[in-house]
């Protein structure tokens, strides 16, 4: 009788979690909300990583808020002229916002502050690689590196926007590897591709999911990813650790809402978008563009704990190639 009412008790306890482990997994949804439109806004132009991602991810959260979304592309100032459009707009869960390292990187240099924004979720870890064109001479990493050595300076580099995390990739690599090159941005993604399959521009830093196509096409010839290890997609493509240059970094895509949007909407919105990113639809696109390599799912309490730590992170980066001064 003893060991059966011992039994009983830690099935009542069992049942009394599990209930409650229940209740904190269905979030509510707030009363009033949402009734309309939702705006989500990207700050990089059409056919980019970013852009791809918002796209494809309202396309399970049209379902779930059951409203319109509508998304829009606001370009300029490496991020800032999009972060003042959504800080003009109420705080109510309307206006959403692809939230990126560049604003990180512009707090830093003092053009804007992140800490005005809630965050949300985080959704993507990207993986960065260097490309050339089929017709280049390099074929490898170190016929880049070994033609920047003989030519200071002469080498071009492109990604999107200025003293964004691409400009920031290649530097870092430039000075690990001892050689001066040039950065060239450009607003939009398909620009930047454009630009060196043309033989504009020498070399392309780009994830590969945008540019897969090409790729495959061999028009663009990968020389050497950003990751821990070597990606299956692309065995003979060596990493930065490996050749000695210890960089491991990538783009991020989360969403963001204003400073001040009520908890209640913030922590509802954090549930739909977790179930979008989980969605069948969003999981086909994710994996077809090499999104779902990296782990990425944060909440909004983790995610606002990111972005201090990649404060730290970056300006500790600009004061090691120079851009900041050390205090």
């Amino acid at each position: 009788m003893k060991n059966r009412g011992k039994w009983i008790g830690l099935c009542i306890i069992f049942l009394v979690v599990y209930f409650i482990s229940l209740a904190w997994a269905q979030v509510p949804k707030p009363k009033d909300y949402p009734t309309r439109t939702i705006e989500v806004v990207v700050q990089y132009g059409a056919g980019g990583g970013s852009d791809i991602f918002v796209r494809s991810l309202m396309m399970p959260a049209r379902r779930y808020l059951k409203v319109p979304i509508n998304v829009t592309n606001i370009t300029g100032g490496a991020g800032v002229k999009a972060s003042t459009y959504v800080l003009s707009q109420p705080a109510d869960g309307y206006t959403i916002y692809n939230f990126s390292p560049e604003q990180i990187i512009n707090t830093i240099f003092g053009r804007e502050n992140y800490k005005e924004f809630a965050p949300l979720c985080n959704v993507q870890q990207d993986q960065s690689m260097f490309y050339v064109r089929a017709e280049s001479p390099f074929k490898t990493i170190q016929d880049v590196i070994k033609y920047a050595k003989e030519n200071p300076g002469k080498l071009q580099f492109t990604g999107t926007t200025a003293a964004s995390p691409d400009e920031v990739i290649i530097m870092l690599f430039a000075k690990k590897a001892g050689i001066k090159v040039k950065y060239i941005p450009f607003d939009a993604a398909p620009e930047t591709h454009a630009a060196v399959l043309g033989g504009h521009i020498d070399v392309l830093h780009e994830e590969p999911g945008v540019i897969m196509s090409l790729i495959e096409a061999k028009k663009l010839r990968p020389l050497i990813v950003f990751t821990e290890k070597r990606l299956d997609k692309f065995p003979d493509v060596p990493t930065g650790r490996e050749l000695g240059y210890d960089i491991t970094m990538g783009r991020w895509r989360g969403l963001c809402v204003k400073k001040g949007t009520p908890q209640e909407i913030i922590h509802y919105l954090a549930d739909v978008f977790k179930k979008c990113a989980n969605d069948p639809s969003y999981k086909a696109i994710e994996k077809a563009n090499l999104l779902d390599l990296r782990p990425g799912w944060m909440g909004p309490e983790e995610y606002g704990k990111f972005w201090d730590e990649e404060y730290m992170r970056y300006k500790e980066i600009f004061e090691e190639l120079g851009y900041l001064k050390k205090k």
